[in-house]
């Protein structure tokens, strides 16, 4: 058996809790609590502040016990004055070797040792900073997961070279890689192995019935899930509330600015996150799935988690043209330049919904199970020493 010392990127544990591990990082987790070839399981959090955590009463101790998956797992709470990330290479360098020397301390209080043994137990990670820099004694086999491309991301752009130098280094060090798209892969190295999202078939199997507030509202109805900021290109979104019903945009309410914008469209319903079942039977409840988005580097290197949800209750999509896009369901996904974004909305509703058998058929190809399994062997086929 291996053990494991899962990471996410900047999240912890109460996130994938509260979204109910709809997202890589926590379907990673779950695999890894679930398969029988993992022995002791160790999450951790991203660096944490001595201040925030005294600020809000949290007890400041590096473990304590988890469940995850009925399975027991120690919850690890790496903290440090600050938490915002340097911007010298050297800085951030010397703050990974202590993240992963503080992982270690807690895997050996774990075991019962004094010290953990050398290349004693793997590495799965979702972030670069810690794929590249950790490089404690006890670390074997090193996982890296790429969600988002960190290195063209607006939010971080100060940090642009430093994730372009990790991405160098996790490739040196003969990680595993793995990518959410085979753009993304291509910007982190060549022996990147792409998985794709997924979805759960346990909540997109049923036939949930609309909610009351959906059902009330008139058709056709277009739909658009995730976090709803400027990541939209309004023009189609104006075009799409032209041309329908109803639009619902439903999930985090990530652009004060944006939320404003789509307040003030008549037939535009801004809706925040809610669970997976009933997210299930909202967009069950539709006609077509978006995927209005603008044309940006971080965005043409995702795999979009909406168009797999999409297609898994049945409804048929429209998209601007991004490279994860194609080759998902090329029957039921219209892929349209901007500018004939009105035209593609028209031939996708006229798909209508997929057959029973074949969306069910879809859930199984694209589950989390099938989606983890490379990643899982990864992380475990490797001998480590005793």
């Amino acid at each position: 058996m291996t053990d494991v010392v899962f990471t996410f990127s900047v999240e912890m544990f109460e996130d994938a809790v509260n979204r109910e591990f709809c997202r890589p990082p926590d379907q990673t987790l779950l695999a890894l609590a679930r398969d029988e070839r993992v022995g002791r399981l160790l999450v951790a959090d991203s660096w944490r502040s001595y201040l925030a955590s005294a600020a809000r009463r949290r007890p400041i101790r590096l473990t304590e016990p988890l469940t995850v998956a009925g399975r027991d797992a120690v919850r690890v709470r790496p903290h440090r004055v600050r938490t915002v990330e340097a911007t010298e290479l050297a800085t951030v360098e010397r703050s990974y070797r202590a993240y992963g020397a503080l992982l270690g301390r807690a895997l050996a209080r774990a075991r019962g040792e004094r010290r953990p043994r050398p290349e004693s137990a793997a590495l799965v990670t979702y972030h670069p900073f810690v794929a590249a820099f950790c490089d404690a004694p006890w670390i074997g086999p090193i996982v890296y997961f790429g969600q988002d491309d960190w290195a063209t991301g607006e939010g971080v752009r100060p940090w642009w070279d430093l994730y372009r130098e990790a991405y160098q280094r996790i490739d040196e060090r003969k990680a595993a890689i793995f990518a959410v798209s085979d753009e993304l892969a291509a910007r982190i190295s060549p022996r990147v192995t792409v998985v794709p999202n997924g979805v759960d078939p346990d909540v997109w199997r049923p036939r949930h019935p609309a909610p009351a507030r959906i059902a009330a509202l008139p058709g056709p109805r277009a739909i658009y899930t995730g976090t709803v900021d400027d990541r939209l290109e309004r023009r189609l979104v104006e075009a799409t509330a032209a041309a329908v019903g109803s639009v619902i945009m439903m999930g985090h309410p990530g652009d004060p600015d944006t939320i404003r914008w789509l307040r003030s469209l008549d037939n535009v319903h801004v809706f925040g996150s809610v669970g997976q079942a009933e997210l299930a039977a909202t967009v069950r409840a539709c006609d077509v799935g978006l995927i209005p988005h603008r044309d940006q580097a971080g965005i043409r290197a995702m795999s979009p988690l909406k168009l797999y949800e999409y297609l898994a209750a049945g409804l048929p999509v429209v998209s601007v043209d991004t490279p994860p896009v194609h080759g998902v369901d090329d029957d039921r996904v219209v892929i349209v330049p901007r500018d004939d974004w009105a035209a593609g909305l028209a031939m996708a509703i006229a798909l209508g919904r997929a057959t029973e058998e074949r969306r069910l058929r879809f859930l199984e190809e694209v589950s989390w199970q099938r989606r983890m399994r490379p990643v899982v062997d990864a992380a475990t086929v490797s001998p480590l020493r005793n």
